[in-house]
């Protein structure tokens, strides 16, 4: 999966460029957003295989993104991230087409297997 083009969709700016640096050197394209107007804004420019989205934005939820990028895209593969641990929106999530699921504080060395295992 070397070479996976991955959108960050993260309001937390240092922990979203943390992600962006790290899967960065380890081979990946990878293009962020703070927020859901600029998430959308990127989708509208390109194709993404994997976008990695924080459930809970400024401006919209990561369900919504997700929904975005099944529409324009099925088989991008995509992982929401929440702080809440809520089974709820991890239900609701697989529901809506993730592929999977991941609880914060992320491990990145955990997300990167997650990745490789989807």
């Amino acid at each position: 999966m070397m070479n996976t083009n991955i959108l960050i969709v993260e309001d937390d700016a240092v922990f979203c460029k943390l992600l962006t640096r790290f899967l960065g050197k380890n081979g990946f394209l990878v293009a962020d957003a703070q927020d859901g107007k600029h998430a959308v804004k990127l989708l509208e420019e390109q194709t993404f295989s994997l976008g990695i989205l924080d459930y809970r934005l400024p401006d919209m939820d990561g369900i919504e993104i997700l929904q975005l990028i099944k529409e324009k895209n099925p088989s991008t593969k995509v992982i929401i991230m929440t702080r809440y641990g809520d089974e709820g929106i991890a239900q609701l999530a697989i529901e809506k087409g993730a592929d999977a699921f991941i609880a914060k504080p992320i491990n990145p060395t955990e997300l990167l297997e997650v990745i490789q295992g989807i």
